[in-house]
């Protein structure tokens, strides 16, 4: 059975609780002086190329601390004690380590493809942008609409796609089969 743990209330990381109650909510780095401020490094950019049933695959672009509260708010695939969790607690440990130390990461989507859909979820809400060999488009420029596609009964499949302003798809993703 793991030990109970919550957050350091300086820079977010997880601990133990026990280290916690020992150090006044601090992890041992943030308590010793080691870190920078988060504040310092809220516009740290990151990216992730997001798998694309097109070519070129996209690259999205955020901010490290806005993917970083998108992927903190992401709820388990099968349960927290399901072994492909820990993608997601890597993904949020990279992060961290980015955002305290101001490293440039390039994340890759993890396994289930959370990475990918919070970052289509900022992209949607204008937080990120997607790149596109050079063109780096905002969600404002582009057009998103469904697909549907038929091989016969019970065949088919489908999902959502965007376009340029010249009518080219850019992304295209299933969502749902049958």
């Amino acid at each position: 059975m793991s030990e109970p743990k919550t957050r350091c209330t300086h820079c977010g990381t997880i601990i133990l609780e026990a280290t916690a109650l020992r150090t006044g909510g601090l992890c041992l780095p943030c308590k010793n002086g080691a870190k920078p401020s988060p504040d310092q490094s809220t516009h740290l950019e990151v990216s992730c190329a997001v798998p694309s049933d097109v070519s070129p695959e996209p690259v999205f672009h955020t901010t490290a601390r806005d993917l970083l509260e998108a992927l903190r708010s992401t709820q388990p695939v099968g349960g927290s004690t399901y072994p492909t969790n820990q993608e997601l607690f890597s993904q949020l440990a990279l992060l961290e380590h980015a955002i305290l130390y101001r490293v440039q990461v390039r994340l890759h989507d993890d396994r289930w493809g959370r990475t990918g859909c919070a970052l289509l979820h900022l992209f949607e809400e204008e937080k990120a942008t997607m790149t596109i060999g050079s063109r780096r488009l905002r969600f404002s420029e582009v057009s998103k609409e469904t697909w549907t596609q038929e091989s016969g009964p019970l065949r088919s499949h489908g999902g959502f796609l965007y376009r340029d302003s010249d009518g080219n798809v850019v992304h295209k993703c299933g969502t749902w089969r049958s």
